[in-house]
């Protein structure tokens, strides 16, 4: 796959991106009551979530695999162990890291409310101190507690800090050179990160610590190229442009839930077909059952959480 790889680091881009979006939350430039947060994120991300688990669980017993784990994953409370976390899908290891985040977000704010919100550069130091002592701490082996953290928020919190310090940044005007400095620097750094990557994976004595921790650098390059892009102008309302990034939105959170499962058909189909057939019957199918989550499931429960959302808001505070 060569430098591909390193795609894996999309997790870090993922969080990256969770913390600009949060950081006016976080920072208290918008505030809002507690009981309004809660119920548009569990709305947000658990209905689909919920429904591709049980695909994923229907999918284990039809091959004749018992039904393990099943309360830890219904309360996306499954990252206790590498097998747990993998046993169903192996890419929701990142929900309950994802919801601890979510938890965070509105104590973190109440107290840097309370001190100033330029204190979150501390937190940002501290996170960084946090990482590097569960680096030395953790092992993989016996999947110890240090493990454990460096994969939830206390390891990754250094990602998600830095999308605050990209929304933080961005409220300056950043010069164009400057912008396509910071986009090109963070695309050759992935690239030389990923050669890397495979360097150190492809070595006789195996890899080494600094193997695992690079997804911490990449997190630094994706918020490089993320400060740069929001220096370009926006694109016109019914351009391609907008309308693919419209859609690679809205089916993000689909296709993050469901991909490993058309992996086996694919497979098959491209054994039978033959590789540009198959996999073209593959990504359709991939793609018609996003869009088919996101517009019986995803989208009906995001526009029940606001609708509720607001009413719990107008209760809260009156006008």
């Amino acid at each position: 796959m060569g430098p591909m790889g390193f795609a894996f680091t999309g997790v870090d881009l993922f969080f990256v991106l969770s913390g600009f979006v949060f950081a006016p939350a976080l920072l208290g430039v918008t505030r809002t009551s507690l009981a309004p947060y809660v119920v548009r994120r569990v709305l947000r991300i658990y209905p689909a979530y919920l429904v591709a688990l049980l695909i994923y669980m229907g999918l284990a017993w039809r091959t004749g695999k018992p039904l393990l784990y099943v309360p830890e994953h219904l309360l996306m409370a499954h990252m206790q162990s590498r097998e747990m976390t993998f046993y169903y899908n192996p890419v929701f290891w990142s929900l309950p890291s994802e919801v601890t985040f979510y938890a965070f977000v509105p104590i973190v704010a109440w107290c840097l409310i309370r001190v100033g919100s330029s204190y979150w550069a501390a937190l940002l130091g501290l996170a960084i101190l946090i990482r590097l002592w569960l680096v030395t701490e953790a092992d993989g082996i016996v999947q110890n507690s240090a493990y454990i953290a460096l994969h939830h928020l206390p390891g990754l919190l250094v990602e998600f800090l830095l999308g605050v310090w990209v929304w933080t940044r961005a409220q300056r005007p950043l010069g164009r050179r400057a912008a396509v400095a910071l986009g090109l620097g963070g695309v050759l750094g992935w690239l030389l990160l990923a050669r890397l990557f495979l360097w150190l994976e492809n070595r006789p004595s195996g890899p080494s610590w600094i193997h695992g921790q690079l997804g911490l650098v990449a997190a630094v390059c994706f918020a490089m190229v993320l400060l740069s892009s929001l220096q370009w102008p926006q694109p016109k309302p019914k351009s391609w442009t907008r309308v693919g990034a419209y859609w690679t939105g809205k089916l993000s959170y689909p296709l993050y839930l469901l991909h490993i499962a058309w992996l086996a058909p694919t497979q098959a189909w491209v054994r039978e077909w033959g590789t540009v057939l198959g996999s073209a019957a593959g990504g359709l199918g991939l793609l018609a059952s996003c869009w088919l989550l996101n517009v019986a499931v995803e989208d009906p429960a995001r526009a029940w959480g606001r609708k509720l959302s607001a009413r719990l808001t107008t209760k809260t505070h009156p006008r």
